[in-house]
């Protein structure tokens, strides 16, 4: 496995098909890139993680450009020689910045080439251009997107299978001249025993028991219309006066995020907190009463699907989602949630309003739970992987 980011562990996709590929009796290398503090390789839960280096990490621009601008390529050689140290029989990329350098090398070594596409790459950075932070290197967004949508083009043609995490993204690939039976769904659902096992912490829910908690978990950045909630929650207080927006992760919108809800006057009923331990996640959906997912629609959105929206499936609450289609499918599948209209605030309070009702929350959150003990786990969205892989040997 080759994997753009220096975030394994945690990875908790990476995480999960890696540990069911050893489950299934195959050995399993993971190559990234090599963060602060971390050891160029070790053992974790039975991965070999190889990790490679990466100047200037603790300036975040600085080391996007060395990693846009040459790094991705030198992983080439980096991939060819732990083929070879390591006998490796095949090649599993996942997502696009490395895509190249892995197709590259299985075709050199002549080997199955497997392209794990978690989101849709180049809109997702074309969106990151619109964050104040990289908003004086639009001028550069041009050649970059050119380039790496020429390398997505040509990896997927060139790949044995492509990966997709909802099947909205299925017409995009075949787009890009990859016929249909080489594209494998494996949604982005969670593993409901072990997500459900971890435990609660009851000082953490007696410091939020005397709020309506609406909580949102992931990355602030404009895609996620986190702007969409604090806009919407002036309108929530006048009906539910203890109502707390609680944003937990962090981002490149940030400081605009904290600006508005100053701007906004609501200093008094949001509360940003950073990425907490994956260990901890369920304590606070437990203590949350709505879990919203706001994200706006963009290219990007429509072809994703988040792992937090099964997440408080699993623990039976009841989920606020934009009107993205993805998301959409599944909640009105489920019966688990309400849809808002994406970008509307007044639509937005107006289903969180509604959701006050602790009987159609309990309903949906049983719905929810039901929805996932039945089709959207993982055990079941991973078999595509498994099945692709075993019939190689």
């Amino acid at each position: 496995m080759v994997l753009s980011t220096n975030k394994f562990p945690p990875d908790r996709r990476v995480e999960r098909e890696a540990r069911d590929l050893l489950g299934a009796g195959h050995a399993v290398y993971l190559m990234a890139r090599r963060g602060p503090d971390q050891a160029a390789e070790e053992t974790f839960n039975g991965v070999h993680v190889i990790r490679v280096p990466l100047p200037f990490q603790r300036r975040r621009v600085l080391a996007d450009m060395v990693y846009y601008g040459w790094q991705r390529y030198i992983m080439l050689f980096y991939i060819l020689r732990c083929c070879r140290r390591y006998d490796i029989d095949a090649i599993h990329c996942h997502d696009l910045p490395y895509a190249l350098a892995a197709g590259l090398a299985a075709w050199m070594l002549d080997l199955p080439f497997v392209l794990d596409l978690h989101e849709h790459y180049t809109a997702m950075l074309e969106m990151g251009f619109e964050a104040a932070t990289y908003r004086r290197f639009r001028p550069l967004a041009f050649l970059l997107l050119g380039v790496l949508r020429a390398e997505e083009r040509w990896a997927c043609r060139r790949a044995d299978r492509v990966i997709v995490v909802a099947r909205e993204h299925t017409p995009r690939i075949v787009g890009l001249g990859v016929r249909p039976e080489r594209i494998l769904e494996v949604t982005n659902t969670e593993d409901g025993d072990y997500f459900s096992g971890l435990p609660v912490d009851p000082a953490l829910m007696a410091e939020f028991s005397g709020d309506f908690v609406i909580l949102y978990v992931g990355n602030f950045d404009p895609e996620r219309g986190i702007d969409t909630a604090l806009q919407a929650l002036p309108r929530v207080l006048e009906e539910i006066p203890n109502a707390r927006l609680l944003l937990i992760g962090k981002g490149v919108s940030q400081d605009e995020l904290e600006r508005l809800a100053k701007g906004l006057g609501l200093s008094a009923h949001v509360t940003f907190m950073r990425f907490q331990p994956f260990e901890r996640l369920p304590s606070f959906i437990a203590l949350s009463d709505v879990f919203i997912i706001p994200h706006i629609s963009t290219p990007l959105i429509e072809v994703t699907m988040p792992n937090k929206l099964f997440q408080p499936m699993i623990l039976g609450k009841a989920v606020l989602v934009s009107s993205t289609g993805p998301m959409m499918r599944v909640v009105e599948d489920a019966q688990c949630g309400l849809v808002f209209e994406e970008r509307n605030p007044e639509s937005l309070a107006q289903q969180i309003i509604a959701l006050h009702d602790p009987e159609l929350r309990k309903r949906l959150g049983e719905n929810g739970q039901r929805a996932v003990a039945d089709r959207y786990q993982w055990a079941k969205t991973v078999e595509p992987l498994l099945a692709y892989y075993r019939n190689l040997r």
